[in-house]
């Protein structure tokens, strides 16, 4: 593409026959949403919100998208909408494709869980449709059960996908019935606000928040932000910006949404409410904001043009595509390894390496050659090189074709789904049909002091003499305490918090639900302050005993939260039990999934074993 001038955006054969020319502070900017999505991914705890970075592409997307195509309509009337499809499909597909032969290959060499749902997968990538498809496939993004799936990170790629196909034809119907700007972006921001609206109502607290997070209804107020933006302050015009009280202004905007961002993806909880009821809007204004000053000639976007930012941020599509496959290979294929100081490094070194070769080779010279060219250009070399080293290229032909091949196999042999899934599915099913609750005894209140009585004591307890509240590792034992305690209430969820567990058990208590034995079972999903276990306590009153389970997780967490559910029994020993399921697991490994968190149907028992020994404890 060569070099440009910041501000020089369009090339001048017209707004569809090429991309817009590079704007270095963008480039920059998309290395640092690239960045942190792959922080966060190999679990770097002090970026918690590292997600972020994708709402961040979202925002770049929707503005730039939306420039490129005002930018025609201002200048022809119209909006070419085949050759922006065109362009889009030449800049997104070839090396899509790529990744997903390659990672379909890898998936098929792990085997195990990794191979389950790869068919799924693929199919779903490469019509556009991976949110929705994961979504039905329970598959949740910020509470990981099971082997990682080798494609989850596509669900973002499809949603901007669904924007590309969808938007151009809404904002061409919308530039028709409204002349002015104003009121073009007012109604791109109307729509904004729907979506962040409709996220914040269909969210429920202390549920697994994937519904809104992979929903494109629900996320795709940051693309539209962006392009609400584009239409006040398009591409074109924020470049050429020279009034320095503007560009001045523009860069404290800037700087402020940077260090916005910056301090929300340090502290940023992905299955609190604070995000998906508000927060989220403020991240996308911070966005936009940054977005702006990125194309703006100020301090922020010289800032942002630091050439080894543009350079890892002009390949930072590729390193998004790559990055979660080698994670995800990392970790199916032995225990510990992703996680470990040589896997992480692995995990981040590899992936930039992998976009380096594929932007040079296929990504850089398709948009800038055209495919008939670049083919040409391709088949050029190989006959070059066949003529010298001709063995070389034999072996690399015949790798390629391997790799196909062993794609196509694995692919079209793939099992639908995995044992973890169904065992969750049934744990859904076990917990479904509830037991009719006894009636609330008297004095239970949910505001009564937990220290005020000791819990009653019964000849001998049934599982209708048993409340249990927890999340996914209680849900795929669900049928083996029903097992062990017929009769028994289980209210479990996947990706529930135990900052979640007081609201729901006064929900419960208020339903007459609790039970003399309140089992919790959370804290596999993030740790928790000691003043929630003192809610918990006090909300399950008098007259009751509480069962705390710890947790076998391998999470940077896992040792604050037994720590914290030891000392907290140990202050109340007269009315809470612990269960200790970490130590019981850790001598049975065989019982886990590959995961290293979610029991087998063998591990299921011992988790009710483990349980019943803790409450048989409340009754002695």
């Amino acid at each position: 593409m060569g070099r440009e001038r910041p501000g020089t955006t369009v090339d001048d054969r017209g707004p569809m026959s090429t991309e817009y020319r590079r704007v270095r502070g963008l480039d920059g900017l998309r290395a640092l949403a690239v960045a942190a999505v792959v922080v966060y991914h190999v679990h770097a705890p002090w970026l918690r919100g590292g997600f972020l970075g994708v709402d961040l592409f979202f925002v770049i997307s929707g503005y730039l998208i939306t420039s490129l195509l005002a930018a025609d309509h201002w200048r022809s009337g119209r909006i070419r909408l085949g050759a922006f499809w065109k362009r889009r499909a030449l800049r997104l597909l070839p090396l899509l494709w790529l990744v997903l032969a390659v990672t379909a290959c890898a998936a098929t060499l792990t085997g195990g869980d990794a191979w389950d749902g790869l068919r799924g997968a693929v199919a779903a990538a490469l019509t556009y449709r991976s949110n929705w498809w994961q979504l039905a496939q329970h598959d949740m993004y910020f509470a990981q059960f099971g082997a990682v799936p080798v494609l989850q990170h596509l669900w973002s790629l499809s949603v901007e996908e669904q924007f590309y196909l969808g938007w151009p034809l809404l904002l061409w119907v919308v530039m028709g019935l409204l002349r002015r700007q104003r009121a073009q972006a007012a109604c791109a921001a109307m729509l904004a606000l729907a979506s962040f609206t409709a996220m914040a109502l269909l969210y429920e607290p202390g549920s697994e928040p994937s519904r809104v997070y992979y929903g494109t209804d629900t996320h795709g107020g940051g693309l539209l932000l962006g392009a609400a933006v584009a239409l006040v302050l398009p591409l074109t015009r924020a470049g050429t910006l020279r009034r320095p009280e503007y560009v001045r202004a523009i860069d404290a905007l800037g700087a402020a949404g940077l260090a916005g961002l910056a301090l929300t993806a340090v502290l940023a909880d992905g299955n609190g409410a604070f995000l998906y009821r508000g927060g989220l809007v403020g991240v996308c204004l911070a966005a936009a904001a940054l977005t702006v000053a990125a194309c703006t000639p100020g301090t922020v976007a010289r800032a942002l043009g630091w050439a080894p930012l543009v350079w890892l941020g002009r390949r930072s599509y590729g390193v998004y595509l790559w990055h979660w496959p080698v994670l995800a290979c990392l970790t199916n294929a032995a225990d510990g390894v992703a996680d470990s100081a040589s896997g992480r490094l692995v995990s981040l070194v590899v992936p930039v390496g992998l976009a380096a070769v594929s932007y040079r080779a296929l990504e850089e010279p398709l948009l800038r050659l055209g495919v008939r060219a670049w083919a040409e250009r391709v088949s050029g070399r190989v006959r070059a090189a066949g003529a010298r080293r001709p063995r070389l290229v034999l072996g690399a032909a015949m790798t390629g074709l391997a790799v196909l091949g062993t794609a196509y196999v694995g692919v079209s042999r793939a099992p639908s789904g995995g044992g973890l899934e169904a065992q969750i599915a049934a744990g859904r099913r076990a917990i479904a049909v509830r037991p009719t609750p006894p009636a609330p005894s008297s004095g239970s209140s949910p505001a009564a002091p937990a220290s005020s009585a000791a819990p009653q004591r019964v000849a001998s307890l049934s599982g209708g003499d048993v409340t249990a509240v927890g999340d996914s590792v209680m849900l795929a034992s669900a049928a083996a305490l029903e097992s062990r305690f017929p009769g028994i209430y289980v209210d479990a969820v996947v990706g529930r918090q135990m900052s979640s567990a007081p609201e729901q058990l006064a929900r419960l208590a208020a339903a007459g639900r609790l039970r003399r034995v309140v089992v919790v079972g959370l804290g596999t999903n993030g740790d928790f302050t000691p003043r929630t276990l003192e809610r918990i306590l006090r909300i399950a009153g008098s007259g009751r005993a509480v069962v705390f389970v710890n947790v076998h997780v391998p999470r940077s967490w896992e040792s604050r939260v037994n720590t914290a559910l030891t000392r907290g029994v140990g202050r109340h020993q007269d009315v809470a039990v612990l269960a200790d399921w970490s130590t019981a697991i850790s001598r049975y490994p065989e019982g886990l999934w590959s995961d290293r968190i979610h029991p087998r149907p063998s591990g299921a028992r011992l988790y009710a074993d483990v349980v019943a020994a803790a409450v048989r404890d409340t009754d002695s």
